[in-house]
């Protein structure tokens, strides 16, 4: 008996709630035509996140690999450790670097989410992705991991006076 009710619930719960075959079908074909009708045309003006070829930095990878190392200033620490930040941004189909986000910083309260996004700024123009040999915007992600080395407090604090003399 307390199967057969159970039954009876769900099956007019099942009814009640089924779709609505009243919608002219005419409507569904046409709206379906608008679709695929977004992205016939030559410009596209969406953000991809799959595409034929992928956005590269200027230079290549390696070089940008490198500038980053060069050009992060790291902040001062009692205590060696690595930092992390990883950044999401959009690169534009004519290459340019916008809409930076920072994902996640470790340890956070350093700073190293304000220089991510400078020297993402400072890094000049990508070579755009592509996709249908059309140059597209599409999100980028890129760790950046830094070792940040402690201060010594018995350095003097100007290194450039502390010259050691030559021996003649």
């Amino acid at each position: 008996m307390k199967n057969i009710v159970t039954a009876i619930l769900f099956l007019s719960f099942a009814f009640g709630f089924g779709q609505d075959t009243s919608a002219p079908k005419e409507a569904a074909k046409l709206i379906k035509e608008n679709a695929s009708d977004v992205n016939t045309g030559s410009g596209y003006n969406q953000i991809f996140t799959s595409v034929d070829s992928i956005a590269v930095p200027p230079g290549g990878m390696n070089a940008f690999r490198q500038f980053i190392g060069s050009s992060f200033k790291v902040p001062e620490v009692n205590q060696t450790t690595m930092g992390r930040v990883v950044t999401k941004f959009t690169v534009c189909k004519d290459g340019s670097i916008c809409d930076i986000q920072v994902v996640n910083e470790s340890p956070a309260g350093l700073g190293l989410a304000d220089e991510a996004k400078r020297i993402l700024n400072i890094s000049g123009n990508w070579k755009p992705a592509i996709k249908n040999e059309e140059s597209v915007s599409t999100y980028y992600t890129l760790p950046i991991v830094i070792q940040i080395t402690a201060i010594d407090p018995t350095e003097p604090a100007n290194k450039e006076n502390n010259t050691t003399p030559k021996k003649e």
